[in-house]
């Protein structure tokens, strides 16, 4: 069976019809035309300019059914307030429903373990600040979470840290590296520095000796006293004059570590637990 009702039409009339267990499709429209037989109930507008109110209530938290009675799973409202604290505070927007409590409709919903960056300073919706507290502190369901992602002691503090991918070999959330080197000598090019004198050391001196006029100069004469002949005479000296000479010098270094932090802007880091 196949209901179309005119929008002019009282919603209040299908309230007053008796119950009945029947297959219907049915279509609440400003004009005629024909029903999706895949939908349970068809809205639409001839004119494709009105929408869809959906129930506007005031919720006060989101671990909190009030202002219903008790949670109901699949049901959907938007909420008007502002209200409640972290991790539970509420704000305006459309909510579902799980069964045990209110769930606000996003873009992308996170998931138990998602990392962010954010300058908010303290937990807020069920992210919590990775500072390395204690996973103790935390409520019972967010507790049970860490635990479950393998931080049963401390939560990973992120403090001045990047985040890395896994190698494989290392263990998620182990705080690792360093922020700054120091060159050593394996980090060095492999150059050898030499020098040397030159090596030919031999070499030879020449003397005139005392001249012709030996009287004058008041010295013994003779053409066979050597100490008067006047011929000049060469003589080398001993040859094991080869020698070498080493060389050292300082570089003047202090040994000062290399930084490996880039410019950066300074945020808070979270991980996603819940509420």
């Amino acid at each position: 069976m196949i209901k179309t009702l005119g929008g002019s039409i009282l919603l209040t009339l299908l309230l007053c019809l008796p119950t009945t267990n029947t297959n219907a499709q049915i279509k609440i429209s400003n004009a005629s035309g024909v029903i999706n037989s895949e939908s349970l109930l068809h809205l639409e507008s001839s004119s494709n300019d009105r929408g869809f109110l959906l129930t506007r209530i005031a919720l006060q938290a989101a671990n909190t059914a009030v202002p219903l009675a008790s949670h109901i799973a699949g049901m959907i409202v938007f909420n008007t307030a502002t209200a409640g604290t972290a991790p539970n505070n509420v704000t305006p927007g459309l909510y579902y429903n799980n069964g045990t409590q209110w769930i606000k409709l996003t873009t992308k919903t996170p998931q138990v373990g998602d990392i962010k960056n954010g300058f908010q300073s303290a937990d807020h919706n069920g992210w919590y600040l990775l500072n390395g507290r204690t996973v103790s502190t935390l409520a019972v369901n967010p507790r049970a979470r860490a635990t479950a992602l393998g931080f049963s002691t401390n939560l990973p503090d992120a403090s001045d840290r990047y985040l890395k991918n896994t190698s494989g070999t290392d263990n998620l959330g182990t705080a690792a590296g360093a922020n700054s080197f120091s060159l050593t000598q394996a980090n060095l090019p492999n150059v050898t520095f030499s020098g040397s004198t030159n090596t030919t050391g031999s070499h030879t001196h020449t003397y005139t000796d005392n001249p012709l006029n030996t009287v004058a100069n008041g010295v013994a004469s003779g053409t066979n006293n050597p100490v008067s002949d006047t011929s000049s005479v060469n003589d080398n000296t001993n040859s094991s004059g080869d020698h070498t000479h080493t060389l050292s010098f300082s570089l003047g270094g202090s040994s000062q570590p290399v930084s490996l932090v880039p410019n950066n802007i300074i945020t808070n880091v979270f991980i996603y637990l819940g509420s």
